[in-house]
């Protein structure tokens, strides 16, 4: 036990804190702070304005979640990026690739706030046509505000990844590949295609007007649980078939 704990770097935690799963340096911390704004810019208007209607000009919003839901995808780029950084078990990961995700994932955001931005305009522009008037709104104001917050505390991270010290005994060093893990990996691609289609059939059913983010959630959130069973399953088949021909006669 005690040279697992030497090589894993951990000590008995001898009083209980909440935040004990936390990794709170400063640069942290405020990747923290500016994946939190952009989770929740995610969530509100990012353009305003009005058209005419019955009762004469009347409000209208582009939301985040409407369009293409850039903004669905900008909370979960935000939300991957909060977890890799501050939960203490990708944090203290000796794999060097888990520490670049973060920006990679910084960078789908920034492509996601882009892309919204273009699918705002075009909404302006169309109200424009009919009459009416409209401007960016501070949803995305707060979205390009947590996207470069983000920036910030990962660019201060950053000469620790440069200066990256590769440990002798490495995970990545005892990594290999074999024909149950291929094929575990074939089973969750499929999954996540199964997944994925059945999510965004949920979605389309629960509203009576397609919309754009929801149908997202579910193709997410619907590829990742089928990802899962898709693994799960062929892994449960290839145990069930290793045990019957360990069995005698």
């Amino acid at each position: 036990m005690s040279q697992m704990q030497d090589w894993m770097q951990w000590q008995p935690t001898t009083e209980k804190n909440r935040l004990g799963f936390l990794v709170l340096t400063p640069a942290r911390i405020v990747v923290g702070i500016g994946a939190l704004v952009a989770m929740l810019a995610g969530l509100m208007p990012w353009a305003e304005g009005t058209v005419p209607g019955r009762a004469g000009f009347e409000p209208i919003t582009f939301s985040g979640l409407g369009g293409a839901g850039d903004g669905v995808m900008l909370i979960l780029f935000a939300g991957g990026i909060a977890f890799l950084v501050l939960h203490r078990t990708p944090a203290s990961s000796r794999v060097r690739l888990v520490h670049v995700i973060p920006y990679v994932l910084l960078v789908l955001a920034a492509a996601s706030l882009l892309t919204g931005y273009r699918a705002a305009m075009l909404a302006i522009v169309a109200w424009e046509n009919r009459g009416g008037s409209g401007s960016m709104s501070l949803g995305f104001a707060l979205a390009a505000l947590g996207i470069v917050i983000m920036g910030v505390g990962l660019a201060a991270l950053l000469p620790g990844l440069i200066r990256w010290r590769r440990a002798s005994d490495d995970p990545a060093d005892l990594m290999t590949v074999s024909k149950q893990g291929v094929a575990e990996s074939i089973a969750g691609f499929a999954g996540i295609l199964i997944g994925g289609a059945l999510g965004i059939q949920l979605a389309v059913s629960l509203t009576p007007v397609p919309v754009i983010g929801l149908i997202a959630l579910g193709a997410v959130f619907g590829g990742l649980l089928g990802a899962y069973a898709g693994s799960w399953l062929l892994r449960s088949v290839a145990g069930e078939v290793s045990r019957r021909r360990s069995r005698p006669g």
